[in-house]
């Protein structure tokens, strides 16, 4: 689904939802995270926009990190308390290593990891135990489009991906 709005108008249609939440974020705990979620999501990503480079990115994972929390609460998918995270579920490794080599993990599946939850409610893969470079993903930022090859034409996390969601697929 595409929707062409403008940064303005998607947090003005957000703000709006936190009145009347989708899925399961109608009621109880799950509304109240919900709203808090998309609150502080929105209040951090402004505060991202108008600070320097160097604070930049904290701000942005952590904008990232309530927007998960708000899809993690209104997600159909996730029953109990599933929803609920725990951790951020991305882990880095090798800092021995020079920067783009530094490797990249992610819990297991089930876990309630933010990256790994928010991934299963909307039914992306996760690569687990297997390793990829911080250069795969960084290639991945919206950014360095004009600078890379076309996705699939070969980066290693398009494989890597592709595999994982081939090993999901069977096993369900």
């Amino acid at each position: 689904m595409h929707i062409d709005l403008d940064a303005a108008q998607a947090w003005e249609r957000l703000r709006a939802s936190r009145w009347s939440p989708p899925g399961r974020a109608n009621t109880g705990s799950r509304q109240k995270t919900y709203a808090a979620a998309l609150e502080q999501s929105e209040q951090t990503f402004q505060a991202a926009a108008a600070v320097g480079t160097a604070t930049r990115p904290m701000q942005v994972f952590y904008g990232l990190s309530q927007a998960g929390r708000a899809i993690a609460a209104a997600a159909w998918a996730l029953k109990g308390d599933a929803w609920n995270l725990t951790s951020h579920g991305i882990k880095a490794t090798g800092f021995h290593l020079p920067f783009p080599d530094i490797q990249i993990r992610t819990d297991q599946p089930g876990s309630q990891g933010s990256f790994v939850t928010v991934s299963e409610a909307l039914d992306s893969p996760v690569w687990g135990k297997d390793l990829v470079r911080l250069e795969d993903v960084w290639d991945l930022l919206p950014p360095t489009f004009a600078t890379r090859s076309p996705p699939g034409t070969g980066s290693p996390l398009c494989s890597r991906t592709r595999t994982a969601s081939a090993r999901t697929s069977t096993l369900s």
